[in-house]
Order: C-alpha cells, then structure tokens, then sequence
C-alpha cells in the first residue's frame, strides 16, 4: 500500500513539473497550481478538505515526511489567504476545488532561519503537494465528515491491531519454545517469565512500584536500561504509580503480576509497546523483552515523601551552584 502511494506522489511531481511552470515569491520559495479548473472556486470563509504530502528532496535521495494518504485522514483548515503566510499566500490566491499545489521550499532558506530539522542540508528542497477534495461552507459540515474519517480510520486500525496481534502471539510463542522459556500470558497478550516470585502481596492501584529494567529487542540488542552503566542515564529504581503510570501497556499488565522482590522477564507484544511507529532504535511492529526486579513497593504516601526530599535536594545544588558561579564571577572582577 505505501508503494502505491508513493507511487501517487511521484507521478504528481513528474506531471507537474512537465506541464505547468513554478512561480517564484518574495521569500525565495517556489509555487505552482496544477488546475482543472473544473471544480468549485474557493472563497474566503470556505473550510478545505485537502490531501497533502510532504517530502524533503536532495541529490540522489528523495524521503516522504508525510502523506495523509497513508493516514487515511485528510486535512481540514479555513480558507483565508490574507492569514496564510508565504508562499501558501500566494500559493492558494485563486484556487478550486480539485486543483493540485506544488510548493517549493529550499532548505538554505530554513537553515538560515533557524527552522531545519537535523536532516536537511544545504541545496536540498522541502516539496509540499496539496489535493483540494472538497470545500464546506461551514465548521459544523467540517465536523460530520471529520467524524466519518474518523471511524473509517479507527475501524482500519482496530484490523490492523488484530492481525499484528496474532503475528506477534506467534513469533514470542515460536521463541519461547525455541529457548524453553515458561511463562505466564497476560490477558493482553504480555508473557511473563516468573524467575523469582518474591514476597506479599500483589500491587494495587493505589500503590507505587519501584523497578530495576533493562530493555532489549528479540535479537539481543539492547535499548534502554536503569541498572546498565553503558546505557543508563541514571542508576536508580524507576518509580511507576499504578494510578497514573506513564509506560506502555505491556509493563502495566506484567507489573500487576510481580511482588516485592521478584526478578521477572516481560516478553511484551509490539501492539502493547510502540506499535507501528517504533520509537528510537525500537524498529515498528518489534517485540520487545525486559528483564525486570522489583526492588520495592510503596505507598502513595511513601512516594511523596521520597519527591519531597528530591526536590529538596535539586534546590540545595542549584543553590550551591549558583553560590559558585557568583564566587567565581566575584574573584573574575577583583582580579581586574
């Protein structure tokens, strides 16, 4: 499917570039329309419906930013030119109802502006491709069609869920059996691997539970960790409140499982981790495991407490150095 939209873009920029001239602006961008002339003319006050594709071009590599093709969304914005900033100013002065906008944006003009990402380089070019698919007359119309993409969209993802999660079932049960590995499914789909049981109770959803974790993809790469000093930013447990806990769905599941002093590993199904996006060197639709301990589990009182005195000894060394800075700036200005 992302080669055949591509395939989209590529053809718009090859039929555009042979039929119809770029315009320059004042900014240095370049524009042009591709126009049927077919369609309704937009005016001022009208609401957009546009696909739209970004893709930043440079020599012998071109990369699509975005295609709200792909994403099964269009774009929806407020037709009003004398707030829109070059070059879509200019861009989208007279335009109907499918018409195409090429626009042009060089990546020195960006570099100098200090809005790059870290990617571009000097002669390369942002293209932006705008399809006008439709235009409302008002927000309450905009709204209806947006919650009918919406489902469309919604109900796509929820069969592609369901299909990455019988894939994902599959390859951890394939290397659980490979390894000998027994463990316990979740009622998610997260495997868990009890090495040391540890003692108590289980945690509730008024507690705290403190973690020791690293991270790793199925190949043995690993990608994050508190207790690895080659890849920890800090060597301490990882507090997760069970009431708001801000991790990814296959440590909340696994986490309910463990007491107080276990040591365990999470076999944990993509769609629970990060899913179709990856995140960093975590690649899209990737399994991941974790080897987890559970140092301690506190209460939601115990926690504040140990905040507390964090915050307080943040605010000690900042104190400290900014005592140090005044020092040194003090024996700057008597050595004049």
């Amino acid at each position: 499917m992302k080669q055949f939209f591509y395939a989209v873009v590529i053809c718009i920029f090859a039929l555009s570039a042979c039929t119809t001239p770029f315009k320059k602006t004042k900014d240095g961008s370049e524009y042009k329309v591709i126009s049927l002339k077919s369609g309704k003319r937009l005016q001022t006050g009208n609401f957009l419906e546009m696909n739209s594709v970004a893709m930043y071009k440079e020599t012998g590599k071109d990369t699509v930013l975005f295609n709200s093709l792909e994403s099964g969304m269009p774009e929806f914005g407020l037709y009003d030119t004398a707030n829109f900033p070059h070059p879509f100013k200019d861009a989208f002065k007279t335009v109907h109802v499918g018409d195409s906008i090429v626009i042009k944006i060089p990546a020195d003009s960006l570099i100098a502006k200090g809005q790059n990402a870290p990617f571009m380089k000097k002669g390369g070019f942002i293209y932006q491709t705008f399809t006008i698919t439709n235009a409302y007359t008002s927000k309450e119309q905009v709204d209806s069609v947006q919650k009918i993409y919406m489902a469309i969209v919604q109900k796509k993802d929820s069969i592609a869920a369901k299909e990455q999660i019988v894939k994902d079932d599959k390859l951890i049960q394939e290397y659980l059996t490979k390894n000998k590995i027994s463990a316990v499914k979740g009622p998610q789909g997260t495997y868990i691997e009890i090495i040391n049981p540890g003692t108590g109770n289980l945690p509730d959803s008024n507690q705290v539970v403190m973690v020791n974790y690293t991270g790793q993809t199925f190949d043995g790469a690993k990608f994050d960790s508190n207790t690895d000093s080659t890849i920890a930013q800090r060597i301490e447990p990882y507090p997760i409140d069970l009431a708001h806990p801000q991790v990814i769905a296959g440590w909340i599941e696994g986490l309910k499982m463990l007491k107080k002093g276990a040591k365990a590993r999470f076999f944990i199904p993509s769609v629970l981790a990060y899913g179709k996006r990856g995140n960093g060197k975590i690649k899209p639709n990737e399994n991941l495991m974790f080897d987890i301990a559970i140092p301690d589990i506190i209460s939601q009182a115990q926690y504040g407490e140990i905040m507390k005195k964090k915050q307080a000894e943040q605010m000690a060394q900042q104190q400290m150095m900014q005592q140090l800075q005044q020092q040194m700036q003090q024996q700057k200005q008597g050595g004049k």
